[in-house]
């Protein structure tokens, strides 16, 4: 009655909820799944709530108003933009509109796993292209010698869970290199400030992907988007659900569009705790930390204590960190670690270094 693949797909993990555990009094500090630690603006929350008093009706299905102020902020024309309930959607519908069983998708690894997930359920075939013994560096050459044939090609920038970003020079050489489209995952791109997207409209086969789950701190509304070129654009229009972004979050989206300076504001608190954090860890001598362009730090382990040992222990002291070591493509064991507030990347720092002061 089921179709095969679900016998061996796993449901797609996220970081675990803090509803999930008990804390004994303790104030949670959740650094593991990549969120904005800072609640949206006073405006982007009284927008939300007056579009509640309209929750009897139906949202526009075309958001013709959102779409507007994404091409603003993204300055591309309107036609050029696609949008979704959070980027998986929009990455769903990517699929949707392009995958058919045993399809070839190439992916790097490690990277967001949602990518595999979604390919996974149109019974594609998948291969992987390793960056580990190279220090995580995405390069076209990898990417193009593994594409042949290919349907579908994704690419993470910064990637994540490594923070890394791909070089320009070699996402435009895997574009111009393939008859596959590219789909360039930018989700994180606020924290670094690189782009591709302006490409997309010399480029049918590229697509950029984005979120507003991160540097807008909206992950609990669901708004995601791509930019593409006019005539991919319609396609995925075409294969959206029609009222998948509600109401109250599309006007928040737009109210957030409109207050790029608060999140500017609270980007550079992010990005100064990011570098502190980063110094931080790199004097604990048994991790080895990666330099990062997202909101978020990988950080290698050692063999002892275990990795499920580290979790538990920063677990009971109500720090919640994101065990990644068993993703495709990583061989050691590896933490991955949000930037929160000052104070909470403080516990989470002491968590850390009494546990290897003691080793």
């Amino acid at each position: 009655m089921l179709r095969g693949v679900l016998e061996v797909l796993q449901p797609y993990e996220a970081g675990k909820s803090i509803d999930d555990v008990s804390l004994e009094g303790k104030k949670p500090v959740k650094l593991n799944s990549n969120e904005n630690p800072y609640p949206p603006p006073a405006e982007v929350i009284r927008a939300a709530l007056e579009a509640l008093k309209k929750a009897n009706r139906y949202p526009d299905s075309s958001y013709r108003r959102l779409k507007k102020k994404l091409s603003d902020y993204a300055g591309l024309p309107m036609e050029h933009v696609t949008v979704g309930s959070g980027a998986s959607e929009v990455l769903d519908n990517i699929c949707k509109a392009v995958l058919e069983p045993l399809d070839k998708v190439v992916l790097p690894v490690p990277s967001y796993t949602m990518h595999l997930f979604l390919s996974m359920i149109r019974d594609v075939h998948p291969v992987y292209v390793e960056t580990e013994d190279k220090g995580f560096k995405i390069c076209a050459e990898d990417i193009l010698s593994a594409s042949q044939g290919a349907k579908l090609i994704f690419l993470c920038s910064p990637n994540n869970p490594t923070g890394l970003t791909i070089d320009r020079e070699e996402i435009m050489a895997v574009v111009e290199g393939t008859k596959a489209m590219v789909v360039v995952d930018e989700a994180y791109h606020e924290f670094c400030g690189k782009t591709v997207a302006g490409s997309v409209q010399e480029h049918e086969n590229l697509v950029v992907v984005r979120s507003m789950s991160k540097f807008f701190a909206l992950a609990g509304l669901r708004i995601g988007y791509a930019l593409a070129s006019s005539d991919i654009a319609q396609s995925l229009e075409k294969v959206r659900l029609p009222f998948g972004i509600s109401l109250p979050a599309a006007e928040a989206a737009i109210k957030a569009l409109e207050n790029l300076k608060y999140y500017e504001s609270i980007k550079k608190e992010i990005l100064g705790e990011r570098e502190r954090v980063f110094q931080e860890i790199s004097g604990i001598e048994a991790l080895e930390v990666l330099p990062s362009e997202a909101n978020f730090l990988l950080v290698g382990l050692p063999d002892t204590p275990s990795v499920d040992e580290i979790i538990k222990a920063l677990g009971d002291n109500g720090v919640f960190v994101r065990d990644v070591s068993k993703m495709p493509g990583l061989r050691k064991n590896y933490l991955r670690i949000t930037i929160g507030k000052r104070e909470e990347n403080n516990r989470m720092l002491s968590g850390l270094k009494k546990l290897f002061s003691s080793c």
